[in-house]
């Protein structure tokens, strides 16, 4: 079919249909308001994430699973960073049917959806890892212990990124670009040799490795995982009254001095000379640290699951369901109208960006040492882009004050 006739069968089929002309204004409202604004804030967002996750990272004290973590979470950060960028080109771009020589939007639209499933398939696999990482660590601790490091999770961020680069390479050669007849436009096509049958198994191998197996490890992973979380506040529920009776046992024991307090914990050894009195004291001192310590790891950790299990829930939420509609309608069923097929498409790409930006609110909104580090880097922003006057102002009544004291 040449360019000419290519483009006069699109005008000639101006005609539509009330339920095509509403598919085609909400398709509009989805690509072209909403999916550019969700992917705007995703790309500002992640940029966020990463400079606030690699500071919590140097700055401070993380243990062995907490670094393992944050490493994910940065490396998830830079995916969906990606995502949202290249998605937001993809809505902006002026994507056409047929495009002159000197177009280079061309290449875009040839190789740009097959990049945007790169990073869409290695965010799924880093949050799959992640949650067997957390999975192990809260589970199986002491397994973990040996099988998580962070060796062990540089090596297999990058194996994801590799291997899932691999495996969209045929996605790259279903298309071509076709030079038309008179050899002044360009489009681009599907191969000839990719038939349906061939783009459907294709299509079916790929959701059992990129849909299914994820989303039902996922599943498997929040459901242990959020039952661990309850578990531990229930413990701590029931052990708040213990120690909201032992603080009130110890106040009037310190009050008392120290010969009081040995009576009231019953304890008979009165002969006991200052050295030891000290010994019991310096020993409880460094069992309060120590318990002190322990409760900040495990509060910590919670955190860190607790962030793990909202991203997983909004991934089974948004990202899951899309990728199984579209290969129902697109390859389960036999016929299914092209406006149907283009509404659904646009819908779930909405929600898969609305999956790769939201990841910050989430952050802000569940991560408490997240929110910490996020406020001191705005505090330090807004200290270097105040106007030099003001600090000068500031400097000068500083010096005059200082002299009218010493006046």
């Amino acid at each position: 079919m040449s360019c000419l006739n290519y483009t006069e069968m699109n005008k000639t089929s101006m005609m539509k249909s009330y339920e095509e002309v509403r598919t085609e204004e909400i398709s509009h409202f989805f690509m072209a308001i909403a999916t550019p604004l969700v992917c705007s804030f995703g790309v500002l967002g992640n940029i966020l994430n990463l400079v606030v996750l690699t500071m919590e990272k140097y700055q401070r004290t993380l243990t062995k699973m907490e670094l393992s973590a944050h490493m994910g979470l940065i490396a998830l950060a830079f995916s969906d960073f990606m995502f949202c960028l290249l998605a937001l080109l993809f809505t902006l771009l002026p994507l056409k049917d047929v495009y002159e020589l000197e177009d280079y939007v061309v290449y875009y639209d040839w190789l740009g959806g097959g990049f945007i499933t790169i990073f869409i398939v290695i965010s799924t696999w880093l949050i799959v890892v992640m949650a067997g990482e957390r999975y192990m660590a809260v589970c199986h601790p002491f397994k973990a212990r040996k099988l998580i490091s962070l060796r062990k999770t540089r090596i297999s961020i990058t194996v994801i990124f590799v291997l899932c680069a691999l495996c969209t390479v045929p996605i790259f050669l279903e298309k071509e670009i076709v030079r038309c007849d008179n050899s002044t436009f360009l489009r681009v096509e599907d191969r000839k040799m990719f038939t349906r049958p061939i783009v459907a198994a294709r299509r079916l191998a790929w959701s059992v490795c990129f849909d299914f197996i994820p989303c039902a490890s996922l599943i498997y992973f929040n459901i242990i995982l959020i039952l661990k979380i309850r578990k531990a506040k229930q413990l701590r529920q029931n052990m708040a009254p213990l120690q909201r009776e032992k603080k009130i046992a110890i106040r009037p024991a310190k009050r008392n001095g120290s010969v009081k307090f040995a009576r009231e914990l019953n304890i008979h050894h009165q002969s006991h000379s200052q050295s030891s009195s000290f010994s019991h004291s310096n020993v409880s001192g460094k069992l309060t640290v120590h318990l002190t310590r322990k409760r900040a790891a495990d509060s910590a950790l919670n955190s860190v699951t607790a962030t793990l299990v909202a991203v997983v829930l909004l991934f089974l939420i948004l990202v899951s369901p899309s990728e199984l509609l579209k290969f129902v309608l697109e390859y389960a069923t036999s016929s299914v109208d092209k406006y149907k097929v283009k509404l659904v498409r646009s819908v779930t790409n909405f929600m898969q960006a609305l999956n790769f930006s939201t990841n910050f609110v989430l952050y802000c909104a569940i991560n408490k040492s997240f929110r910490q580090t996020l406020t001191k880097i705005v505090c330090l922003w807004w200290i270097a882009l105040l106007p030099k006057r003001k600090r000068k102002g500031s400097s000068d009544s500083m010096t005059s004050d200082e002299r009218n004291n010493m006046i």
